[in-house]
């Protein structure tokens, strides 16, 4: 069965099934289940928080408390990080299901991108607690600026299946991709503001090469959408203000453009999946 929005409309009980088997099957594999999504971002948390502010003595005054700060920032690139790494590996493991039924296999990627994101917001729910067990000291008061959260969660979403779908297919016809994948997050979390906000990217390219290149490279550096989600979610609950109207114009696009690019790529490679399987 060819993987259109049509088809995919008219097996969405299918699609429902796939997510609710992978979260079942993520939670039964380990003893910790659902508690493992949140103990490894806040393992990391306390790593970087050990070297940037005990080893190295950093980020206590612009990003104090230092610990919640990066925490939005290993939460969310891990969602991503989980939906491609399980997005690589999701077709050749459901090798036999495509083989002997006809579906559209796009399920597959999107059930991986929809249930990573349900752990994600069980992650996320544990960010307001700790924020009133350990007051933010450069929050501005205003409640208000929360409502950007969801918002920001509908376009996470959007701009995460849209990178899982041609990820999944490259996974099949490129075997040795899957070993790649890893590395490239890893990679790409470094350079995304995970351990740092994205006004130090802007403080050291405009001090390096001068106000005008400087600034040209820094709006580039934003057009990753993860350094805008991340700054979103810091500037909504960590600061209390509100984004600038270009970024979410900035979203939309972007959102848009990887949803559209990855259900071409997907279209395209559909058929030569099954071939390689």
């Amino acid at each position: 069965m060819i993987s259109n929005w049509t088809n995919l409309l008219s097996r969405r009980d299918l699609l429902r099934e796939l997510i609710a088997t992978e979260l079942k099957a993520s939670t039964a594999q380990t003893k910790l289940g659902w508690l493992w999504w949140l103990l490894d971002p806040l393992l990391m948390m306390v790593i970087y928080w050990v070297i940037v502010v005990e080893l190295f003595g950093r980020g206590q005054e612009s990003y104090a408390p230092y610990w919640i700060f990066i925490f939005f920032g290993l939460l969310t690139w891990k969602h991503l990080t989980s939906a491609c790494t399980k997005a690589s590996v999701v077709l050749n493991s459901r090798k036999g299901l495509i083989q002997s039924v006809a579906f559209p296999t796009m399920v597959l990627p999107l059930s991986i991108s929809v249930s990573t994101f349900a752990f994600f917001l069980f992650g996320f729910a544990v960010i307001v607690p700790m924020s009133l067990i350990a007051p933010m000291e450069k929050h501005t008061g205003e409640l208000l600026p929360v409502i950007q959260v969801p918002f920001l969660m509908a376009f996470q979403l959007l701009i995460v299946a849209g990178v899982a779908l041609p990820i999944s297919c490259l996974g099949v016809v490129y075997r040795d991709f899957t070993g790649l994948v890893p590395h490239i997050m890893r990679l790409g979390f470094y350079l995304s503001p995970g351990l740092f906000g994205s006004d130090l990217v802007r403080d050291g390219l405009v001090s390096r090469f001068g106000n005008g290149a400087g600034t040209a490279l820094f709006h580039a550096y934003m057009l990753n959408p993860f350094a805008i989600l991340i700054d979103g979610y810091r500037d909504a609950m960590f600061y209390g203000r509100f984004i600038a109207p270009g970024y979410w114009v900035q979203l939309v696009v972007e959102a848009a453009l990887l949803v559209y690019l990855g259900y071409w790529v997907y279209q395209r490679y559909d058929r030569r999946v099954i071939k390689f399987l």
